[in-house]
């Protein structure tokens, strides 16, 4: 049964200039700098900034339990400005997180059946079809999951689709003692650090993503190896795209792997791209996350690009993904 929450006082601090306060729906929002709480009856959560460029703890929330609409109205406009929020000490089954899931969004299809494969995604029946298992483990020699346990390049989700997902759900069951981290890049500041020439010299250009490759750099399932990159099949995305929701602009990368810029020749468009995806190296737009079993990441795919670090293949981990529906970048 669920439990039942009243919402009966509001007390709203959020990182918008000390002593400030302002009226919203008749309810008095106190803020202050770097903490938004909201009390609902004697239930409390708050939402504090990561130390890092982007990113937000959400604490004092059980997301089994239904979210009051307040509630969800706000995580979804925390979720927009912080580009990532971390729950920890989750313990979701696959409908609950679902159901969670979609108070960001409708739900997307898993990346096995938007590439149609056609032996299926080799997950266990009993696994929701809104639900991705990410996971190095076997079982009777058959992977249970995707990605294995190598390093997954930065990249956004399935960005070789017309329409990219606007985010992603990432629940820890099982985590290795160390490795497989997860990192988060914000690409409207990676837009921003560019020199201004190099930004006019882009605005006009679009990228070819190809579908063919994971990102770990595997060849997918039903995919033959790509010989000339100007043929991948993939869509073509403006590499300077304004988000539908924020209105900021940003650089979409995608992924390197098989990358094409229309209209260039081969060479000129990997010089170009190269040079673009040097100013993802270090960490001054990163927030890494170091992985414990409970945690729930999400995260706005029109946002961040995100990698994830190899780990020992004899450690288990297994995660499960829920995944937002997008619209075509412009």
């Amino acid at each position: 049964m669920a439990k039942l929450r009243l919402d009966v006082k509001k007390d709203y601090t959020h990182q918008c200039g000390a002593g400030k306060s302002l009226k919203m729906k008749g309810h008095a929002y106190h803020c202050r700098a770097k903490i938004f709480r909201i009390h609902y009856g004697l239930m409390s959560y708050r939402i504090t900034p990561l130390n890092a460029v982007l990113g937000a703890e959400v604490e004092g929330l059980d997301l089994r339990d239904p979210l009051a609409p307040d509630t969800a109205s706000a995580l979804r406009r925390a979720w927009l400005e912080h580009k990532v929020l971390l729950f920890r000490g989750q313990t979701l089954t696959d409908e609950e997180q679902i159901a969670f899931s979609k108070h960001f969004g409708e739900l997307e299809a898993p990346v096995m059946t938007l590439l149609k494969y056609k032996e299926g995604s080799g997950q266990k029946s009993e696994i929701p079809p809104e639900i991705t298992v990410v996971s190095n483990v076997k079982e009777n020699g058959k992977p249970i999951g995707q990605l294995g346990n190598g390093e997954a390049f930065w990249h956004s989700d399935s960005n070789f689709i017309e329409d990219p997902p606007s985010g992603g759900i990432l629940h820890a069951k099982e985590i290795p003692p160390v490795g497989g981290n997860t990192a988060f890049l914000d690409t409207a500041a990676l837009l921003e650090a560019l020199p201004e020439s190099l930004r006019d010299r882009i605005a006009p250009l679009s990228c070819k993503h190809d579908p063919s490759l994971s990102s770990t750099g595997s060849l997918r399932k039903d995919f033959e190896p790509l010989t000339d990159v100007s043929e991948n099949r993939g869509p073509a995305h403006p590499l300077i795209v304004t988000h539908p929701e924020t209105r900021r602009k940003s650089l979409f990368l995608g992924r390197r792997l098989n990358a094409y810029i229309v209209g260039l020749d081969v060479a000129e468009s990997d010089s170009l791209l190269d040079e673009l995806w040097g100013y993802t190296e270090g960490d001054r737009f990163v927030y890494e996350h170091t992985w414990r079993v409970g945690d729930l990441l999400v995260w706005d795919n029109r946002a961040v690009l995100h990698r994830r670090d190899a780990f020992d293949d004899s450690h288990r981990r297994v995660m499960h993904k829920t995944v937002l529906k997008g619209s075509r970048p412009h």
